[in-house]
């Protein structure tokens, strides 16, 4: 797959690639980009769609050699493959008979350009085309744009072919020529900015095409967004084409120069990045399978056991670990404290635990299996309910839901570890090789589709293909786990843990594809085409929210999704991969959740000094208690009761101070907690970045795209109690319903639509 079919040279630095993309050859429009990581240590490239071929599912690509991931693509040849390719992405230009129009090409502009042209050409319009480049080997694909148009005028800057001059001259030629309706420009941003006031001059409207940094391409990390007509805008979502004349231009130019320092770097070490190489970690076994534990041979009596303290988890010493990325902070139980801690379970007869847990886990028979040594037999009852035990174990918030049910509580005892002892199970299956898979139902032949590989799709996929469906996972990114992977640091949730829980999910028969965007590369009206009887959409909250404050768009501002992003999912921090990233020394992290704290944590061991920001006080921050205790530990300065009014950035646009208003805590909020009020106090710290950690909104790539969905609030999907949609055979869950919640109620929501519309299917 992802096979370069054609090369052609068109010059010494730009290629034209056919490559095999045949969903994306299908469902592609003019003004479409794709997103290209040409291999695994790659970032992720956004390219404009030139040309496709329906029949030999092609896209053709124009690609101009300046940077390290543009290189390594050009130095591809045919019968290559490229890693990944995902899209088509971006709103489609809007085509319709406007009259006469001009579309100005600069460069490799042109590329994009021409599918736009022959559209128009085929909605009836008078076609102008300007073709512009530095000399005539600069100018490319002009047969194919004289072909669809009425006229077409040749600028080079020193005349070697065609007219000499500008490409602002061609265009002020046609308009002295004749009536223009509608304008086009595609080329470098300053060769657009100037086609724009050329063309406002004249009140001609004309829209621009831009090509800004991207991590994802589809609105999760907000790396692309530009102030357009005094609004923040990502380009991925809302562009990539605009009216020119509404774009700060200045701040284009300023944010295009983000990595400009990171990116010479890279190049002068390219032949290190051609060298393949894999991250390999050192995976030590906590838990000695080889010895045959011994459990008591007289039970304990409720008292003894309530008199047990509660283990403490083994951790990295925090001096050490703030130093170290990829090795996971809490180390895990060994034998002799899980099964001590076990103990301390009385084996309730109505246990509460269970009511609080959203998966609907049999605790105390879990719990039980490891008083007794049998440490399989409890990974065998975790996974009847859990899809990923391993992964829950860590990082769901046990202390706001099955701990905090706990009958321990009433006797003024600390609550059962539950999700240390859950842990500790899934780690030992692992380490122990014996791995357990939970019973699955005869094939009953139905095909469902999961929309995101993120918690609540992986519950869903697990405890459908237990029933027996077919069950396939579509996947945005290149990597299946969705914000496990992308979104939680290795020193919290280590990646191959999560890696393992997806091959558990493989091996009961789940398929899984990458680079499929529901909604963009295919329909869900395709997806029933195909013969899927149900679709859940588990498509995520990935829309970062920003404050609206003023200098937000300052280079080196970024959300905790693109920063993580970058860290987690693109290691963008190991020298040997592609993906650029400025390591701040002096950083601010704005927020109060496990997302900030997962952010500030990672800047620490990132080598920079860090001060979190809050608006509330530490009592009402939502991060989990032990995630405030490991940053503090670590060595981030905590600044609660401040909040952000403004940013300050230095002549190069990039940030250098923010200004705090100092807050007071007033009434409660509809959340419960007392709102934060300025007190008219503020103070101004120096910063060299800004993490903003302030929550995220449901990803209106999918939802938009369902013709009749019933939407809720900030684009959330709609559904009842049984996580059905308005639409027959559409459930969805997690955050896209839920607007932002935790692992565990995603996955809850997973199971709840699992079992709803395996009702639906077969009774």
């Amino acid at each position: 797959m992802n096979k370069i079919i054609s090369k052609k040279q068109f010059s010494e630095r730009v290629f034209c690639f056919d490559i095999e993309a045949p969903l994306i050859a299908q469902s592609r429009k003019a003004g479409n980009f794709v997103i290209v990581r040409v291999d695994k240590n790659g970032e992720r490239m956004p390219l404009t769609i030139a040309d496709a071929d329906i029949e030999k599912g092609t896209i053709k690509l124009v690609v101009q050699q300046v940077g390290l991931s543009s290189t390594k693509l050009c130095n591809l040849n045919v019968g290559d493959e490229v890693a990944d390719i995902v899209g088509p992405l971006g709103n489609p230009t809007h085509i319709e008979n406007y009259g006469t129009v001009i579309c100005a090409g600069g460069g490799v502009g042109v590329a994009p350009m021409l599918p736009i042209i022959r559209a128009l050409k085929r909605a009836g319009n008078r076609v102008l085309s300007v073709l512009a480049g530095r000399n005539k080997d600069l100018i490319i694909m002009e047969d194919e744009v004289r072909a669809s148009s009425d006229e077409t005028i040749i600028m080079t800057d020193d005349g070697s072919y065609g007219e000499k001059g500008v490409v602002t001259v061609g265009i002020e030629k046609f308009i002295r020529q004749e009536h223009i309706d509608k304008a086009f420009a595609i080329g470098p941003p300053i060769m657009m900015k100037f086609c724009c006031l050329l063309t406002q001059q004249y009140g001609i409207p004309t829209d621009v095409s831009l090509n800004t940094i991207m991590v994802d391409g589809t609105g999760m990390c907000g790396a692309c967004r530009l102030t357009i007509g005094g609004k923040t805008k990502f380009v991925c979502i809302d562009g990539p084409e605009f009216d020119g004349s509404l774009v700060d231009w200045d701040e284009m130019f300023k944010r295009m120069r983000t990595f400009k320092a990171v990116e010479v770097e890279e190049m002068d070490r390219y032949q290190e990045h051609l060298i393949i190489s894999e991250h390999t970690e050192a995976k030590t076994s906590k838990l000695p399978g080889a010895c045959s534990p011994t459990p008591p041979e007289v039970p304990l009596k409720t008292k003894e056991r309530v008199k047990i303290p509660r283990v403490k988890m083994p951790e990295l010493d925090p001096v050490y670990r703030a130093t170290t990325r990829l090795e996971e902070v809490n180390q895990g139980l060994t034998v002799e404290m899980a099964m001590r801690e076990a103990q301390r379970c009385l084996d309730c007869k109505h246990p509460s635990c269970v009511e609080g847990c959203p998966v609907n886990i049999n605790i105390p028979g879990f719990i039980k299996q490891i008083e007794k040594g049998k440490f399989i037999e409890a990974a065998r009852i975790l996974k009847h309910t859990s899809a990923l035990p391993a992964v829950c174990g860590r990082v769901c918030p046990q202390e706001k839901q099955c701990e905090s049910r706990c009958i321990h509580h009433k006797m003024n005892s600390e609550p059962v570890a539950i999700g240390y002892l859950e842990r500790f199970a899934a780690d030992y299956e692992r380490e122990s090789g014996q791995t357990v898979l939970p019973e699955i139902s005869a094939s009953n032949g139905i095909k469902v589709a999961v929309v995101g590989s993120g918690p609540s799709g992986l519950s869903f996929a697990g405890d459908m293909v237990k029933k027996g469906f077919d069950v396939y996972v579509f996947e945005a990114l290149h990597e299946i786990g969705g914000v496990l992977k992308y979104g939680i640091p290795e020193f919290r949730l280590p990646n191959h843990i999560v890696d393992v829980e997806i091959d558990n999910l493989r091996k009961l028969g789940v398929h899984f594809q990458t680079d499929v965007i529901i909604g963009k590369t295919i329909s869900v009206k395709e997806l029933k085409q195909r013969g899927f009887k149900g679709i859940f959409i588990g498509s995520g909250a990935g829309l970062p929210n920003f404050m609206g404050i003023p200098g937000e768009n300052a280079l080196n501002i970024m959300s905790s999704n693109e920063y993580l992003t970058r860290v987690n999912l693109m290691d963008a921090a190991n020298p040997h991969t592609d993906t650029p990233i400025n390591l701040g020394k002096k950083v601010i992290v704005v927020g109060g959740g496990n997302t900030a704290m997962d952010s500030c944590r990672t800047a620490k061991r990132l080598g920079a000094e860090v001060v979190l920001v809050y608006r509330r006080s530490e009592a009402e921050m939502p991060a989990r208690i032990e995630e405030v205790k490991h940053a503090k530990e670590e060595g981030i300065t905590f600044m609660t009761l401040h909040n952000p009014r403004e940013f300050l950035a230095d002549e190069q646009g990039a940030v250098k101070a923010a200004v705090l208003d100092v807050m007071q805590l007033g009434e409660p909020d509809q959340s419960g907690r007392r709102s934060p009020e300025p007190t008219g106090q503020t103070i101004t710290i120096e910063c060299d970045q800004v993490i903003v950690a302030v929550g995220v909104s449901p990803n209106p790539l999918v939802p938009m795209s369902i013709e009749g969905l019933v939407l809720g609030r900030k684009n959330t999907i709609a559904v009842n109690e049984q996580m059905q949609s308005s639409l027959p055979g559409i459930y969805a869950g997690g955050d896209i319903v839920r607007g932002g919640a935790t692992v565990i109620l995603a996955m809850g929501d997973g199971r709840r639509a699992a079992a709803s519309m395996s009702e639906q299917l077969i009774g």
